[in-house]
């Protein structure tokens, strides 16, 4: 091997030296000698002639040197071939199953029976939620319903009462007028006794059947002077049957009712 390496080197050193004597020997070929140049000498110029000056020449371009050969190329040796042992096969065995175990495994592939139960499961799960949300919106409705009618319901409650308070008024009116011709049909049958001492007050309960007539009359409240009291229950019973409305007013109003008198 040391004599092959040597054989290369003397060959290179060889093939540089004609290298170096090729372009010494092309440069010294293209050089050419100088070319000699004679001078007159006058004592008396002559006269220069009076033409237009002409331009001289361009000088003739230098000669291009050739370019030199290249040389030859030198190719080195082989490098010398270096047998590698054999891998030992449980080695080999390794780092194959190295390698597989380095490759990214595929996604198992989906079973055609679990995508059937995933599309099953996924309908029963948008059907609950679709009956969920009807639910929720018979709910609001129904509630919505139920509110529209609790505020008629107290509408109409309210404007019976409105009503009812109305009829009441008028009727408490109404009957204030009947009362008053009671009263004062019966006062002006009351002897007042001359003995009378300021204006003491007596009450009668006063129940009359349909028509006006009298059915009974007690004394609630006494004035203290028993001539008056008597005066005033005689004056009652004189002055039936009395001026009452009919119906359900009378039952209401004029069955039974309380009656004060003052003298003044």
């Amino acid at each position: 091997m040391n004599s092959d390496k040597t054989k290369a080197r003397a060959l290179a050193l060889a093939m540089h030296a004609v290298f170096i004597l090729l372009i010494v020997f092309g440069v010294s070929w293209q050089r050419k000698p100088p070319t000699p140049v004679q001078a007159d000498l006058w004592s008396n110029l002559p006269p220069l002639p009076q033409t237009r000056a002409v331009a001289p020449p361009p000088p003739a371009p230098e000669p291009t040197p050739a370019p030199p050969k290249p040389a030859p190329r030198v190719t080195p040796p082989p490098p010398p071939k270096v047998e590698r042992a054999a891998p030992k096969p449980d080695i080999a065995l390794k780092k194959v199953e190295k390698e597989k175990k380095a490759e990214p495994k595929p996604p198992p592939k989906p079973e055609p029976r679990k995508i059937e139960d995933d599309k099953v499961a996924r309908q029963q799960k948008e059907a609950q939620a679709r009956a969920q949300r009807e639910a929720r919106e018979r709910d609001t409705q129904r509630e919505l319903a139920e509110k529209e009618a609790k505020a008629a319901a107290d509408k109409v409650a309210a404007e019976k009462a409105a009503a009812e308070r109305a009829a009441r008024a008028a009727e408490a009116s109404e009957n204030q007028k009947y009362i008053n011709g009671i009263h004062a049909k019966v006062w002006a049958r009351v002897a007042v006794p001359p003995d009378l001492q300021g204006s003491p007050e007596a009450v009668f309960v006063v129940s009359l059947l349909p028509g006006g007539e009298l059915q009974s009359v007690v004394m609630r409240k006494s004035s203290g002077n028993p001539a008056y009291d008597a005066a005033i229950e005689r004056a009652i019973r004189q002055a039936q049957p009395f001026n009452v409305p009919t119906g359900d007013q009378f039952h209401r109003s004029f069955r039974s009712f309380p009656m004060a008198f003052r003298p003044r």
